[in-house]
């Protein structure tokens, strides 16, 4: 059973904003895409200078956004980020199958009972991951649980301390069928797209998307 009404942003409803570095929006129980990638894996001065650019542009164009203002954000600054993080710069420490494979499973851990999970890919420097996070579950508080028992086990496993996530994350609250569908597909081939190796990197997908479990074509 479908566990809302819609599981698309609907701009008739209020929206959770709130922000770190970067903003993120909530509806309760919508399908969501988030990025993370690793402390290093973009130099300070590109962080730097793409989060003013970034900032400047959202501040002239407040959300929700049509289709065509979609089109030209992920124009100047999605594609750009996953060409960068692509290109696998820094320690790209989840090229290493054995770490990939612990960040998969802790991300797979609550599915079912705070979020579903629809499709993951763990890149050498990045995450992806679309996904429902299940009714009264923040979408800030899961992808800290995340990125905070991720970065203890990847230390522990490296010998090492200290940081190992950027600060934070962006997220796109999925607007329709065809927006999630290709997303999803986004998702499965950007090993790829980014020219992998077997091995250098993890994706994952539900079995049954969870759009079709809802009888959602």
């Amino acid at each position: 059973m479908n566990p809302t009404p819609s599981p698309f942003l609907d701009s008739r409803l209020d929206i959770a904003k709130h922000r770190n570095h970067l903003p993120h929006w909530q509806q309760d129980a919508r399908l969501q895409f988030v990025t993370w990638h690793l402390g290093d894996a973009l130099p300070a001065d590109v962080r730097r200078a793409f989060a003013r650019e970034q900032n400047a542009w959202l501040a002239t164009h407040p959300r929700p956004w049509c289709d065509s203002v979609e089109e030209e954000y992920h124009r100047l600054f999605s594609n750009r980020l996953d060409d960068w993080l692509d290109a696998g710069t820094g320690s790209a420490i989840l090229r290493d199958s054995g770490l990939s494979q612990l960040v998969l499973d802790a991300l797979l851990y609550f599915d079912g009972t705070r979020y579903l999970m629809d499709a993951l890919a763990v890149m050498p420097t990045h995450v992806h991951a679309l996904f429902l996070p299940i009714s009264g579950r923040p979408l800030e508080s899961i992808v800290r649980s995340w990125k905070s028992y991720t970065a203890q086990r990847l230390n522990e496993r490296l010998g090492q301390t200290g940081p190992v996530w950027m600060k934070d994350y962006w997220d796109r609250i999925i607007r329709s069928p065809e927006h999630c569908w290709k997303v999803r597909r986004y998702i499965l081939a950007n090993p790829a797209k980014a020219r992998l190796a077997e091995g250098q990197s993890r994706i994952w997908e539900r079995t049954t998307p969870l759009l079709a479990e809802f009888g959602i074509s």
